[in-house]
């Protein structure tokens, strides 16, 4: 509402409301600032709403870690206090052995404890239950605020997998109910007069018995033949060594019957044909031997010497 100046008169109901809220803010914010910096206050320009949030915070920030400096500081006072109160009294019974006997660590710790308990606010005392019986809930002698969330991580963890385990549990206990119901009906239905076995269930199960005998005597066959199996002889070395020596001659047999077919390689599938390329074949092979007689006998002629007359 810093653009509405202060003497315009307001006749909205809602804007007078909000118009008084941001001059008792404005009013805090000017003693604080006026507490922290004498003398100085913000700018006419400064004055407006966002500001002024910013500047509410701050301020309330800045006395609350205010308030807890002094409560710190009242606490260590008071034990400082306490603390040389029982050195003066250690002192004097020190020097006058009349003097009656000085407070003990312990008092002085418990002195001391006492006094920050006094001191601190309802919010902190809250906060040191809290601890405390926290500490004592988990077995922790020495509070460490890691250690404690670290803890409660694990414990909130362990609460999970319990819960779900127990929601597995109470959905298996459901289906096994449901389950047992059915039986018992089944049951109950079973034991009742009006219950009555199918006609054909005679003949049902005289065909299971059947098929149980067979099935028991194959299964005596084959154990039987699977014992006679292996009751059998093994092969000495001398027969090894004779099948041995008779897989060899049949695999040089083997080895001469691929040489004379190999001859045949290239003919044609059909038999007439297959003679016809061999006759072709054998006419090339007779004409190239008169070839071959005919050349031999001129080379002769030729390496004969010739007779005189």
């Amino acid at each position: 509402m810093a653009h509405i100046p202060p003497t315009a008169a307001i006749f909205s109901p809602s804007v007078a409301r909000l118009a008084s809220s941001a001059a008792k803010d404005w009013s805090y914010v000017d003693s604080w600032l006026s507490s922290k910096f004498p003398g100085r206050s913000p700018p006419p320009f400064e004055r407006n709403a966002e500001t002024l949030k910013v500047l509410v915070a701050l301020a309330a920030l800045n006395e609350s870690v205010d308030e807890d400096h002094d409560l710190v500081s009242k606490a260590n006072s008071s034990a400082l206090e306490t603390l040389s109160k029982g050195a003066d009294l250690q002192h004097t019974s020190a020097r006058d052995p009349t003097a009656p006997p000085s407070a003990s660590p312990e008092t002085i710790a418990e002195g001391v404890i006492a006094a920050i308990e006094d001191d601190l606010s309802r919010e902190g005392r809250s906060a040191i239950d809290a601890l405390a019986s926290t500490s004592a809930e988990l077995g922790i002698a020495y509070p460490d605020p890691a250690v404690i969330g670290s803890r409660i991580t694990n414990l909130q963890t362990r609460l999970f997998q319990l819960e779900q385990a127990q929601a597995r549990m109470q959905v298996l206990q459901a289906y096994v109910q449901e389950q047992s119901s059915e039986s018992r009906l089944l049951l109950k239905d079973l034991e009742s007069d009006a219950y009555r076995p199918a006609a054909s269930l005679a003949k049902l199960n005289l065909e299971l018995q059947r098929k149980v005998r067979a099935g028991t005597a194959r299964l005596q066959d084959t154990r039987e033949r699977t014992m006679a199996q292996n009751a059998a002889p093994k092969y000495t070395v001398q027969q090894i060594q004779e099948e041995e020596a008779l897989y060899l001659e049949l695999l040089g047999y083997k080895k001469v019957l691929d040489r004379q077919i190999m001859s045949f390689q290239g003919l044609p599938p059909d038999k007439n044909l297959a003679r016809q390329q061999l006759e072709a074949l054998r006419s090339e092979l007779v004409a190239a031997t008169q070839k071959r007689d005919v050349v031999f006998e001129g080379l002769v002629e030729k390496a004969t010497p010739k007779k005189k007359r």
